[in-house]
């Protein structure tokens, strides 16, 4: 699980933006777009035996519990101002610059919560094995972590916020 208390989310105010924004979408445009999918099949053919109206009813009902979803995480989020984000310590919020002690290779990470991480912006889960080896570290330490292509070890470089 996520770094949190109390199973509060921890969110930095562009993540918690983004989510706040994909909620909007999905509840306004993703939901009219279903709603007018539904009228045309509705026009076009006997719904009940209807199996596109059945897909449709199915999209609509993965859309519905991807907003109930949401909205449960928001309610339960809490926006970190600047000042809470540590650079003596790698937390929530931290960009932390490592050297990956085998291929000498340094690599900047930004851990935010699962709600917000993207790897392929290496913005990483605290709840992920590199998140999870570096959290609470100092720079200067060295830190191991359980990767799908094996052990991996980090030196700190840096922590910035």
């Amino acid at each position: 699980m996520s770094h949190q208390t109390d199973d509060i989310i921890m969110l930095t105010p562009d993540g918690h933006k983004k989510l706040l924004e994909l909620l909007e979408h999905l509840k306004t445009e993703h939901r009219a777009e279903i709603r007018e999918r539904m009228q045309n099949a509705e026009k076009s053919s006997i719904v009940s035996e209807d199996p596109e109206f059945e897909e449709i009813k199915k999209d609509q009902s993965m859309l519905e519990n991807r907003i109930a979803h949401l909205e449960a995480m928001l309610k339960k989020s809490r926006v970190m101002s600047a000042g809470e984000i540590s650079t003596d310590r790698v937390g929530i919020g931290s960009r932390v610059k490592v050297k990956n002690l085998k291929n000498k290779a340094e690599e900047e990470y930004t851990i935010l919560s699962s709600m917000e991480a993207n790897p392929t912006e290496n913005k990483i889960s605290d709840a992920c094995p590199v998140g999870r080896a570096l959290m609470r570290a100092k720079k200067g330490d060295i830190v191991h972590a359980e990767t799908p292509k094996g052990r991996v070890r980090y030196l700190i470089v840096d922590i910035k916020k």
